[in-house]
């Protein structure tokens, strides 16, 4: 029993022992993490400041390097434009003698066009120019109480090819010239139609679905735009201008008068039929440009 005691005695002056040896360690501990802390903090500081000066020297660089957008007969400019992209939302109240009812249009649309040309004198290029187009509509009308009467769901997809004539104006801001541009194009296309709406009473609804491919498209525009220069080499292009466009279809698909009385018999038929539209309007895009010097022979 002694010698157990005086074991147990041994043991715990062995645990406090080195316990006290973990504690006079943690102050070389503590110092070398603090050692540690401080060079990562030192080597992040160093790191901020070498970036801001870095910032510096590219931004007075950027600043005093002279930009002289100067061209000549031979050169090339490749690049492309976003036109006409647009989100328009419209939405009608309807009210009548025997109904109220709200409508609403949402219209969105874009157009693409790369584009690479040539120079032909000091101020004039001209080029191909592909044209690709996208334009979806949806039309909803809903009554007072939530029920939708109408909805209808359109999509149209172009694609074509074309060319352009640009005219860069002499002026005396050498990172900014004013340019005008007459463009044509022309190509094929697709669209989709599919929606319903029912009658005023509620007699009937009228289903339908209708497809069209190989559409015939035909577009032309003339527009005034600024060519901000970034590098003698390279622009951003801003315009607005004039846009025609004639399209010429033939949808096809299915029509279906359901009538809610099942004592009148349904009507069905397959619309075959011609229809041409043209359209004036407005275009506003955004571009780029890489301007590339005629090769030496």
């Amino acid at each position: 029993m002694f010698f157990q005691k005086q074991l147990k005695v041994g043991e715990n002056i062995s645990t406090r022992g080195r316990f006290i040896k973990k504690i006079s360690a943690l102050p070389d501990l503590i110092e070398l993490l603090y050692l540690l802390l401080t060079c990562l903090i030192m080597v992040r500081i160093k790191s901020i400041l070498m970036l801001r000066k870095l910032v510096v020297v590219i931004t007075v660089l950027l600043f005093t390097i002279t930009i002289n957008a100067q061209f000549k007969k031979g050169d090339r400019m490749a690049g492309a434009s976003i036109g006409t992209i647009f989100f328009n939302h419209t939405s009608t109240d309807i009210s009548t003698t025997i109904s109220l009812s709200t409508t609403s249009n949402d219209n969105f649309a874009i157009s693409f066009h790369p584009s690479l040309g040539w120079f032909i004198n000091d101020n004039i290029a001209i080029g191909v120019m592909p044209d690709i187009g996208f334009n979806k509509q949806k039309i909803l009308g809903k009554s007072p109480s939530g029920t939708t009467f109408l909805k209808e769901e359109s999509n149209t997809f172009n694609a074509g090819i074309g060319g352009f004539a640009r005219y860069y104006l002499d002026g005396s801001n050498p990172k900014m010239r004013l340019f005008g541009q007459f463009d044509i194009a022309a190509g094929l296309g697709g669209n989709k139609d599919e929606g319903f709406q029912y009658e005023t009473y509620g007699v009937y609804v009228d289903r339908y679905n209708y497809k069209s491919s190989g559409d015939l498209f035909l577009n032309t525009g003339l527009s005034l735009g600024l060519a901000k220069f970034v590098s003698a080499r390279t622009s951003f292009d801003f315009f607005i201008g004039y846009k025609f466009s004639y399209n010429k279809r033939n949808p096809k698909g299915n029509f279906l008068r359901d009538y809610t009385d099942p004592g009148i018999g349904d009507i069905t038929s397959k619309p075959d039929y011609d229809q041409k539209t043209t359209g004036h309007g407005v275009m506003i895009g955004i571009g780029f440009q890489v301007f590339l010097e005629k090769k030496k022979k």
